[in-house]
């Protein structure tokens, strides 16, 4: 019998929460990734400021950091102390709170950065340098050995200052000799042993499976070393790049909220953070009801547009316009079988949304308007329901937007 008791037995289904592919949860499919855990590395004031016509004032950046505290991120990437005082003030005035997330700042591989770092209390940094072996010698002029070489001297002084470091080689995904970063990386994390390393597929330009290799690539090469990933959204890619790269051994994911980032953004925290909890079984240690209180507050403060029909957070996610949708709600309703939203794969109130709901448009069918009628305490034959689904369906064509109970009441009176 396929009832809710033999469903609640199943991996990919949690009553009231949700109901995904019982596929991901094949060996052979899920990667090993079920009962994985994996941290957050939350890069929305750093690499997110990085959005074209944004800015973040000083409260907003502790407004954020707060929010994304709150949110149960385990760190929060507060900026490069090198860029404005304003900057560092706020990361200073960050740092002062305590928050439960670990706070981490961006620096260059330069001795400046890492004193602008230290006066505003950092405990933690990434000192990033570019690994495109044809960018350091073309663009810089700059041969290996120097960079190995300033690398080391940069790691060791932040070392000295007791400021944990991790290392960050940027542009690595579109370098061709892999000899060539197996020198540089193994010189350094031999010489001075950084906490960690951040892989970075800077243009978003490799594919899912080439981001699992160079994970596995460096777990060879670093086996002791805590491995980190970041990349970007250039072809749509980055929620799959993610994936492979935690299947692979990634520890920590760089996300930014709502996808904010330099041109298509970073892979988005809302989006890697149910991908992971819901559909692949990995812990991230976020409170998933509070991603849409925090995404509505990313959106206001960036001046940035949430198209409705975003993953995780678009606002009309929930809606339920087709007669299909809404006549298997009101069935599901009629026999107590109690699941997330038909209309997906979670419940709304998962992900902080309001309930679902049925609308009125070009989609709307005779179940819609079934259940708006009993709403609204009003009946009708079998006949004027067909009528008024015929003028909903017309209203929604002509208006290019969904109708509102007002308009609805208008069309039952005409028919009525």
């Amino acid at each position: 019998m396929y009832d809710i008791e033999r469903l609640k037995k199943q991996r990919h289904f949690k009553e009231d929460k949700y109901w995904a592919s019982p596929l991901n949860f094949i060996p052979e499919n899920n990667l090993g990734l079920d009962g994985r855990k994996v941290k957050i590395h939350d890069v929305s004031l750093r690499d997110g400021e990085q959005t074209s016509n944004l800015a973040f004032s000083l409260n907003d950046r502790i407004r954020i950091a707060e929010a994304l505290s709150d949110l149960g991120v385990a760190r929060i990437e507060v900026g490069m102390p090198i860029i404005s005082e304003e900057v560092r003030q706020g990361i200073k005035k960050i740092i002062s709170l305590n928050l439960d997330a670990e706070i981490v700042t961006f620096c260059r591989t330069d001795k400046l950065d890492v004193d602008l770092a230290e006066e505003c209390g950092a405990k933690k940094i990434i000192v990033e340098h570019v690994m495109n072996p044809y960018l350091i010698e073309q663009a810089y002029g700059i041969p290996k050995e120097t960079v190995i070489e300033n690398c080391i001297e940069v790691i060791r002084y932040a070392q000295s200052k007791g400021i944990e470091t991790t290392f960050m080689g940027w542009d690595l995904t579109r370098a061709d000799d892999m000899d060539y970063l197996h020198d540089v990386y193994s010189k350094i994390f031999t010489d001075c042993a950084p906490a960690s390393v951040v892989l970075v597929d800077t243009l978003g330009c490799a594919m899912p499976r080439a981001a699992g290799y160079l994970v596995k690539q460096f777990r060879e090469w670093l086996p002791d070393t805590v491995i980190e990933y970041h990349n970007h959204n250039e072809f749509g890619l980055a929620n799959a790049g993610v994936l492979e790269a935690v299947a692979a051994g990634a520890e920590i994911i760089h996300t930014s909220i709502n996808g904010l980032g330099e041109r298509t953004g970073n892979a988005a925290t809302e989006e890697i953070v149910m991908m992971l909890e819901v559909l692949a079984g990995v812990s991230t240690g976020v409170n998933t009801e509070k991603l849409m209180e925090t995404s509505i507050l990313l959106a206001n403060l960036s001046n940035q547009t949430i198209p409705r029909n975003k993953p995780i957070v678009g606002r009309g996610l929930f809606d339920m316009e087709s007669g299909i949708a809404v006549d298997i709600m009101r069935k599901f309703q009629a026999t107590g079988f109690n699941v997330p939203e038909v209309s997906g794969a979670y419940a709304a109130s998962l992900v902080g949304q309001e309930d679902g709901r049925p609308v009125l448009g070009k989609n709307s069918g005779r179940a819609t308007i079934s259940y708006f009628l009993e709403k609204l305490d009003m009946s009708a034959s079998k006949e004027q329901v067909a009528d008024i689904v015929e003028r909903v369906k017309a209203e929604g064509r002509i208006q290019r937007h969904l109708l509102s109970e007002t308009q609805f009441k208008a069309i039952c009176k005409k028919v009525l």
